[in-house]
């Protein structure tokens, strides 16, 4: 790693412990363009949507695609005492969730939840995982993350089941694992 990704790794710490986050409801299937237009509109911004890599099987051909997982959802990071809100475009957002109070910031579980989520800068990637015995044991990404919430394991598709919540929504999300042969220590 050369001077300026360490550089730039520092300002990242930096700027995530006075980081706030948040998410907008828009129009489903218009996801991506409201996070980019934020990001256009307010460069301190970082916005994304949830998205997952999946493999789709079609004429015994097995290849990735990404997929929405909270469709109409946009989650974003801003600086926790700036109000970007106010100059988010309006097109195709329905609405910014807000607090009781009015805030925008994110709280408790849902605040635990968007930041596990920008780890990961919105995409949820396969896991790696190996065999032992007849068990499935995973050794990193996102499912190594939600150990704990994987109710269901399907060996033969590679996937784990696991179920996320955000604002109040239950959602059973699927992740998938690739079988790694070693370990690495």
């Amino acid at each position: 790693m050369c001077e300026k990704d360490i550089l730039s790794a520092a300002e990242n710490d930096v700027q995530q412990e006075d980081a706030a986050y948040g998410c907008i409801f828009c129009i489903t299937g218009n996801e991506q363009i409201v996070a980019d237009q934020i990001q256009l509109a307010c460069p301190e911004v970082c916005a994304v949507t949830m998205r997952q890599l999946k493999y789709r099987t079609h004429k015994k051909v097995k290849t990735r695609e990404e997929a929405i997982v909270f469709p109409g959802y946009v989650f974003f990071r801003a600086p926790s005492y700036a109000e970007p809100i106010h100059r988010f475009p309006r097109k195709n957002i329905i609405r910014v969730l807000t607090l009781d109070d009015g805030r925008w910031q994110l709280t408790g579980e849902d605040e635990s939840f968007v930041r596990w989520l920008f780890q990961y800068n919105g995409l949820l990637g396969f896991s790696q995982a190996y065999k032992e015995k007849d068990r499935i044991r995973i050794v990193s990404g996102p499912l190594k993350d939600m150990e704990g919430k994987i109710k269901r394991v399907d060996k033969r598709g590679c996937s784990g089941q696991v179920i996320l919540s955000f604002h109040d929504k239950v959602v059973p999300v699927w992740l998938g694992f690739e079988i790694i042969k070693h370990i690495c220590a």
